[in-house]
């Protein structure tokens, strides 16, 4: 070789070498793809987020990452408690998590580095040491929360597979180290061990609600199930709730000592409490100084609840409403709440509660709603006369009086919301209207107390005919209701739906009785019917009498149009605007729908809204008391 060729080479290699980066390169990408790559985290790949990549390349450590996942986590953790930083959390928390899935077929060590994760999630978003003040925007906060809930949940996932139970002082091992558990808190209704079953709302999809309600914060939402025992005593202030098993919405909160103690062999040990939260009471948690939301599912438990309920028996509540006596009544779906009103749900004809599915997810939805009312519904077969059923919810809601407040004190209970649709608005105005004589009268041309009947069907007559408002009930929300009737109950439909009902032996024993002596005084035909389909006839006289008497409360009425929004007039196929709309209401909205208006988005928003207006004018809010100033009847 020439002495000119070795310059030249000489000369070639130190440009290469000097130019350094000259492989460095940039070129046009779609901005779509540049989000994702630096969105990318353990969370949606089986790769670490960039940032994690940086931090283990800085200190050369992405071989022994990929060579060796756990000895690197060792020294991690060991790296992170002599120099605590949010960079080692970060790595700390996507690695466990990585390495969870990675050991899927091996539970009890996927479990260790599941519950390692959340582990450190929680240090980065809580431990002082590691973490500087932070804002608004502070970096990876919602990243940490969510590797804290979903590898949380998994853990949950394998307690319950492998039946781990709170014990005061278990332990549980980590991937360095063990958590402890020292305390339990319970916010719920019941204690702990008396639900039966816990699932995870994350194991769920929900179909058939439109909208699922949810909020983030930190925490594990759960759906409690209590199951009712064969022979169980029932107190008093649980005789209410639903008879086969009670479904609650939770959230798991695991609050973690972030100053580990020495154990045995040196390993570390942190100190862990695990709490209980109702999102129906409690929406945040404190920690330390800060205050945390919780993580919440109201829609997921709801909809469990309804897929595992019998089946809504509406045509049998029609056609034998005596079949379905036993689980007639008022039902609340959470434990009392003294410190919230009360909002009743009155279902309608051939219908059962389960038709409210859709109206009670978007008000258990808001968070102000759910902190200012509690949701109760009336069972009742539709079959059976309007005003008898409408005799059935005032003693229900009687008995729910006589139970939580029997001196009539209590503002919030004393400012009931009641909320019917279709025939159970007719059962709703009843609570809010004084029948004086006048009912009586529209059926008879003779006093009650000269009528020559049994004092059994004379006792009926004096409770069914004769009422006056509920004084503890303030407010009413009438949902397409015929309040004038529908020709419905006069054509084929009604006619053949009437011949198919079989009322109760007792009822229709004494309903015969009754309707003998009244034909004896030439009033009330005698091939009347008392049937609940009889009940929204245009030409039923006692409907025809209760749609003028005066309602004491302010009310509001929302209508269905099939043809178009805002029009008064039309149908909603089932009931005519003339027959469900009433004068003197407070507010009047006509939607485009057919006779499910209850069902629809913005009869939702329009109860929200009404309710939302109640409540600010409230004095169970102002402090101001409201005692009942009406007598029931």
């Amino acid at each position: 070789m020439t002495a000119a060729l070795r310059i030249s080479l000489f000369l070639l290699l130190m440009a290469v070498g000097l130019a350094g980066c000259a492989g460095v390169a940039i070129k046009p990408t779609d901005i779509s793809q540049r989000y994702a790559a630096l969105d990318r985290s353990a969370l949606d790949s089986d790769r670490p987020s960039e940032m994690t990549l940086g931090f283990l390349k800085q200190r050369d450590l992405f071989e022994e990452w990929r060579a060796n996942p756990e000895g690197l986590i060792a020294r991690l953790d060991a790296k992170y408690r002599e120099d605590p930083g949010p960079g080692t959390l970060l790595a700390l928390m996507e690695l466990t998590h990585l390495q969870a899935r990675r050991l899927a077929s091996q539970r009890g060590k996927a479990a260790a580095y599941d519950l390692s994760c959340a582990l450190y999630a929680y240090l980065f978003l809580f431990d002082p040491k590691a973490t500087p003040e932070k804002g608004l925007l502070a970096t990876n906060t919602r990243l940490a929360s969510e590797f804290h809930n979903r590898s949380l949940s998994r853990y949950l996932l394998f307690a319950r597979r492998e039946n781990i139970r709170f014990v005061q002082g278990r332990r549980l091992p980590l991937a360095v180290g063990s958590l402890e558990l020292k305390e339990r808190k319970s916010g719920l209704p019941f204690a702990p061990e008396d639900f039966s079953s816990f699932h995870l709302a994350f194991e769920y999809s929900v179909s058939g609600l439109d909208v699922s309600y949810s909020a983030p914060g930190l925490g594990a939402p759960l759906i409690l199930v209590r199951e009712a025992r064969d022979g169980e005593e029932i107190r008093p202030e649980e005789r209410f709730l639903s008879r086969i098993r009670q479904v609650l919405a939770a959230t798991f909160f695991l609050r973690i000592e972030t100053e580990p103690a020495p154990g045995e062999s040196g390993a570390q040990v942190y100190g862990a409490r695990i709490e209980l939260y109702d999102p129906m009471r409690e929406s945040t948690v404190r920690v330390g100084d800060a205050v945390v939301p919780l993580e919440t599912d109201t829609t997921t438990p709801l909809a469990w609840m309804a897929a595992h309920a019998p089946s809504p028996q509406g045509i049998k509540g029609l056609m034998d409403p005596d079949a379905l006596k036993d689980v007639q009544g008022l039902y609340m779906l959470q434990p009392y709440q003294k410190d919230k009103i009360p909002v009743v749900f009155v279902h309608g004809l051939i219908s059962s509660p389960m038709t409210w599915l859709p109206m009670i997810n978007g008000l258990m939805g808001d968070p102000k709603l759910r902190e200012r009312y509690q949701f109760w519904y009336f069972s009742y077969p539709t079959g059976n006369p309007v005003f008898y059923s409408a005799l059935t919810l005032r003693q229900s809601l009687e008995k729910a009086r006589q139970t939580f407040d029997p001196d009539g004190t209590n503002p919030f209970f004393n400012d009931m919301i009641i909320v019917g649709h279709s025939m159970g608005g007719l059962l709703t105005k009843a609570m809010v209207q004084d029948s004086g004589e006048a009912l009586w009268n529209s059926v008879s041309k003779v006093p009650a107390g000269e009528l020559d009947v049994p004092p059994e069907t004379r006792e009926l007559v004096s409770r069914v005919f004769f009422f006056k408002p509920l004084p503890y009930v303030t407010e009413a929300v009438f949902i397409a209701t015929p309040h004038r009737g529908s020709e419905m109950a006069l054509g084929t439909i009604g006619q053949i739906g009437r011949a198919l009902v079989t009322l109760p032996v007792k009822l229709a024993a004494m309903g015969g009785t009754l309707l003998k002596a009244l034909a004896a005084h030439g009033k009330l035909p005698l091939e009347s019917a008392l049937t609940g389909i009889d009940a929204l006839s245009p030409k039923n006289p006692m409907l025809v009498t209760s749609a003028g008497l005066p309602v004491a409360v302010p009310y509001h009425s929302i209508i269905g149009n099939e043809e178009a929004a805002g029009v008064k007039g039309g149908s909603d196929g089932v009931v005519p605007y003339w027959s469900s709309s009433m004068p003197g209401a407070v507010s009047e909205l006509v939607v485009k729908s057919g006779h499910g208006a209850h069902e629809h988005p913005l009869v939702i928003q329009e109860v929200r809204r009404i309710m939302l207006e109640h409540a600010d004018r409230s004095p169970a809010f102002s402090g101001a008391p409201r005692l009942a100033s009406r007598q029931g009847g």
